[in-house]
C-alpha cells in the first residue's frame, strides 16, 4: 500500500556516470549518437533532474525521535508546531470503534478520535496533511471529512495505551488514520481508498484547500482543460502523497522523484509514463513504487495532461 523510496532509473544513474566517471569514449559516444532518437526522451528528464535544486527538507524522520505525542501545525503560522499530548486527545471526543485493519483483514475495537471533532477545536480549518515518519503524506479534504468521517486511531483493545504495534502489521504508531467504510482500490466512489488510510502518523497540518493545496489551483493551472482538472484529483488524493512538488509545495517525501522529474517523463516519455504508472516492475524491477492496475488509460492520461502543465 504504501510506495517505499524509488531507485534512480537506469537513465539517471547512466547520465550520473557519465558526469562523474571521466570521459566517455569516443566509441561510445558515436554509439549514442546514432540512437539517439530513443535514447534522448529516455535521458532528458535525467539530464533536468541534475539542474533542479536540490530538497534540504529530510525524506523521513527518525521513528526513535518521536514521544508518540501528535504534532499539530496551523497553515495559519507554520513556524509555529505545538504538539498535543497523547492523554489529552482522549479528551477531544473519542470513541470506541470496531476498527478494520486492512494487513490483517480483521476488526480490532479501537479508541479513536474523529477528526472533524480534532478540527472542532480551530474552526477556521476544515482540511488537513497527516504527516507519516517515512514521508508519506495524506490530503483530507473537507468533502472527505464530512463524507466519510476519518479518525485517528490511538489505541488497539488488548494493547496498553499508546502500543500500535500489532503482529502482522506495519509499525502503525505514534497514530493510525482511517474510516470505517471498506472500499477496495478501484471503486468508482473512492479510487485510491488506501490512500486515506496512512500510518505512522505524527503530525498533522490543519488548513484550508487554499492554505493546503492553493498552488495546484493558481497560474498555470488554472486554465486547464475537465481532463487536466481531474487528473489533478487523482495526483491530490494519491501521487502527492509520496512525490514532492518542491522544497515548499504540498506532497509527501517518499519518493526521490518530485513533480518536476515526473513532470518531464509526462512531457517527454508518453508510453514510459502510462508503464510506470500501471506496472512499475516492468520498467524498473527493484521500484518499490505499487503497481496501478485499476487504473485506466483514461485515468493515466489524466494524470499526465495535469502534469504536462508543471513549469520547467
Amino acid at each position: 500500500m504504501r510506495i517505499a523510496r524509488i531507485k534512480m532509473n537506469f537513465c539517471g544513474a547512466l547520465v550520473c556516470t557519465m558526469l562523474s566517471g571521466g570521459m566517455l569514449s569516443i566509441h561510445l559516444f558515436n554509439r549514442l549518437w546514432r540512437v539517439r532518437a530513443f535514447v534522448l526522451p529516455l535521458l532528458l528528464p535525467s539530464l533536468l533532474v541534475l539542474l533542479l535544486p536540490v530538497r534540504v527538507q529530510a525524506a523521513y524522520v527518525d521513528k526513535a525521535d518521536l514521544t508518540g505525542d501528535l504534532i499539530v501545525e496551523l497553515a495559519s503560522d507554520p513556524a509555529q508546531d505545538f504538539v498535543i499530548q497523547r492523554d489529552a486527545l482522549y479528551d477531544m471526543g473519542v470513541k470506541t470503534e470496531a476498527v478494520y485493519i486492512p494487513y490483517l483483514d480483521r476488526h480490532i475495537q479501537c479508541t479513536v478520535l474523529p477528526l472533524s471533532a480534532l478540527l472542532e477545536q480551530y474552526p477556521e480549518f476544515d482540511a488537513a496533511f497527516a504527516y507519516c515518519y517515512d514521508g508519506y503524506i495524506s490530503y483530507y479534504t473537507s468533502v472527505f471529512i464530512e463524507e466519510y468521517d476519518p479518525y485517528v486511531v490511538l489505541d488497539f483493545e488488548g494493547n496498553e495505551k499508546g502500543d500500535m504495534q500489532l503482529d502482522g502489521a506495519p509499525d502503525m504508531g505514534p497514530f493510525y488514520i482511517t474510516f470505517a467504510k471498506q472500499l477496495t482500490a478501484g471503486s468508482q466512489e473512492l479510487l485510491d481508498p488506501a490512500n486515506k488510510r496512512p500510518f505512522g502518523v505524527y503530525k498533522l497540518k490543519l488548513g484550508t484547500k487554499q492554505s493546503l493545496v492553493g498552488p495546484l489551483f493558481e497560474a498555470p493551472f488554472d486554465t486547464m482543460d475537465a481532463s487536466a482538472q481531474a487528473g489533478r484529483e487523482i495526483w491530490m488524493n494519491n501521487c502527492m502523497s509520496c512525490h514532492s512538488w518542491d522544497p515548499v509545495g504540498p506532497g509527501g517525501n517518499l519518493s526521490n522523484r518530485i513533480v518536476k522529474i515526473v513532470s518531464m517523463h509526462a512531457k517527454y516519455n508518453k508510453q514510459y509514463f502510462h508503464d510506470f504508472v500501471k506496472d512499475p516492475q516492468v520498467t524498473m524491477p527493484d521500484s518499490k513504487m505499487p503497481k496501478h492496475p485499476h487504473y485506466s488509460d483514461e485515468t493515466i492520461e489524466q494524470i499526465r495532461q495535469f502534469l504536462t502543465h508543471v513549469p520547467n
